[in-house]
């Protein structure tokens, strides 16, 4: 019934019509790039490659915490809605005219589409691959529209735990961590299980702009980001104020630095490094590409002896 407003508005549904079915497949059928491990004979860990650090986790793996900061400051009414929130979205472009600034009024299902088709369907530097990112991007009517009857198709084939895993699953945080597995490692050496209020609300407040909202580089603007999602968890009811209150005198927590591998043979050292990238090459020559191995998440065993090696020491 909304979409001849939009069409009001001076853009027409045939105008993405033609393309959003098979968006809607590549969202469901494109994995997400994982981490490649190489290991030595006894299966330790020697060295990791990757595209885009992340460690995917299921809907049980995510603390309650987090996923009430996520709702609370992204989306109140996501239990509410089908994928869409109607009020939001025509609000926001009525209040624009049509013009095509239409910035918020976003669902999570929505921002999970966004998420996926720069993330994973159309990520790369190619220029084509730029061209469509920037199409992802791009603060236009059509876009909205797109992203809406995505949405709407997703949440008729998956639940709301998998929506909300799945866009905490392909976000991207900032120092170039995908997903919440590998920032709460990234950040505070945890797992996403486990995450208190705290760490929580910082990763919640992060997505909205990953560079702005950097802890390491922007704290105190990564801190005010933080306080302001535990706010909105008080006032939405997903927790106390005596609870917000001791979490927003509580530090960043974050880590000195990064704990993020490197994501080549380099992150081997020099003890492994010359091993792993005669691995790599001899793998490629079978025919494994750099993509595939950059992306599939395979476990590499290979023969390295950790005791041989340091036998003479």
């Amino acid at each position: 019934m909304l979409f001849p407003l939009v069409g009001a508005l001076g853009v027409t549904s045939n105008r993405v019509a033609d393309t959003i079915d098979s968006i809607s497949a590549n969202l469901i059928n494109t994995d997400t790039p994982l981490v490649t491990t190489v290991t030595d004979a006894q299966g330790q860990p020697i060295a990791y490659l990757y595209d885009q650090y992340r460690i995917p986790v299921t809907p049980e793996q995510i603390s309650p915490n987090m996923k009430a900061a996520l709702i609370s400051i992204e989306d109140r009414r996501f239990y509410e809605h089908k994928g869409v929130d109607w009020k939001g979205t025509i609000r926001a472009m009525v209040s624009n005219g049509g013009g095509g600034n239409t910035q918020g009024a976003s669902t999570l299902t929505q921002q999970y589409v966004k998420n996926y088709l720069i993330n994973v369907v159309h990520r790369g530097d190619s220029p084509e691959k730029k061209l469509e990112q920037a199409k992802d991007r791009e603060q236009s009517v059509a876009r909205k529209l797109r992203e809406a009857r995505i949405a709407m198709q997703l949440e008729q084939q998956m639940s709301k735990e998998d929506v909300l895993a799945g866009y905490l699953n392909v976000v991207e945080f900032a120092q170039h961590v995908y997903g919440v597995g590998a920032a709460a490692r990234t950040y505070f050496d945890t797992s996403p299980d486990k995450l208190t209020v705290a760490q929580s609300a910082l990763l919640a407040g992060m997505v909205n702009n990953p560079t702005k909202y950097d802890p390491w580089n922007q704290a105190p603007a990564a801190l005010e980001r933080r306080n302001l999602v535990i706010d909105t968890m008080v006032a939405n009811n997903r927790l106390t104020p005596a609870d917000g209150e001791a979490a927003k005198k509580e530090p960043l927590g974050i880590l000195p630095d990064p704990k993020k591998p490197p994501a080549s043979c380099l992150g081997a050292g020099p003890e492994y490094g010359f091993y792993c990238q005669y691995v790599v090459d001899y793998l490629q020559k079978l025919g494994i590409t750099s993509e595939q191995l950059k992306t599939d998440g395979f476990v590499i065993k290979t023969t390295c002896d950790a005791n041989a090696t340091h036998a003479d020491k």
